[in-house]
């Protein structure tokens, strides 16, 4: 381990940080920390991804990132080099391979094929001219006139009317929160009992109605209830068991039958 990688383990470590603990917070990987800290290239990437780990691991270290990376790069210098190549004193190939052919064998070889050329020529390359064909010269024939189909009369074009797109309004809308203590409940949407149940403060609930809404409450002093977005605040007094109706605009509001209210065993 050299200079670089002792320096960043002893910070570490007199910071009493661990390698999870450094990759949660620098986002590098642990394999390569450890990898700085023992100074093995192998397990690194290239040079330039080095020097970025570097600099965010110095910062975190609260060391000077300049510093750290010198060292870097002086043992990036001090590295040996890849020892060159040994070149061979003697071919790999036969010697037999090397050796030119004797000069008389060329001379043989292009008078020969001067020879061929020059018979061919003598010979062949002139057509008598008793034989020659005249090469007949093409007939153009001009082609038919086209006749041009008469301009396409456009089609109107119709534009469609935007069909308007139905707004659905909510008819009725009762939200409730738990203030300080926790309540029962016992909410009926439009007939339908939806929710019963114990809530604890903080808690909050929102029911949607066509008609009307009905809550039974067993602790009115600590739901605080909200109608089509107006706060009516608490439903009652502390531990008052209480029933209370809501109906949308132009559904009369009818006497909800009782509901028997929950038997506390002490």
């Amino acid at each position: 381990m050299g200079e670089l990688g002792e320096l960043l383990r002893k910070t570490r470590e007199a910071k009493g940080l661990s390698l999870a603990q450094v990759e949660e917070a620098t986002k590098i990987r642990s394999v390569y920390l450890q990898a700085l800290e023992e100074e093995d290239d192998d397990c690194l990437p290239p040079p330039v991804y080095v020097k970025g780990f570097l600099r965010n691991y110095a910062r975190y270290l609260d060391l000077d990132p300049q510093q750290v990376l010198s060292l870097y790069q002086e043992s990036e210098a001090t590295t040996p080099a890849t020892p060159a190549q040994v070149m061979l004193d003697e071919p790999l190939e036969p010697l037999t391979l090397r050796r030119w052919w004797p000069a008389w064998v060329v001379l043989l070889v292009i008078a020969v094929v001067v020879a061929v050329w020059w018979g061919y020529q003598r010979y062949y390359g002139t057509v008598p001219v008793a034989q020659a064909t005249a090469t007949p010269t093409p007939t153009c024939v001009p082609p038919s006139p086209t006749r041009e189909p008469p301009p396409a009369t456009p089609s109107p074009t119709l534009t469609a009317s935007p069909t308007p797109t139905p707004t659905t309004a909510i008819a009725l809308e009762v939200s409730i929160e738990l203030v300080g203590q926790q309540a029962w409940l016992l909410v009926h949407v439009d007939g339908e009992m939806v929710f019963t149940g114990t809530l604890e403060p903080g808690a909050t609930r929102t029911w949607r109605a066509d008609e009307r809404i009905v809550l039974h409450c067993g602790n009115a002093g600590a739901v605080r209830v909200t109608v089509n977005g107006q706060t009516l605040g608490l439903m009652g007094e502390p531990g008052q068991v209480i029933e209370k109706e809501w109906t949308a605009p132009g559904v009369p509001t009818r006497t909800p039958e009782p509901t028997p209210s929950p038997t506390i065993t002490p």
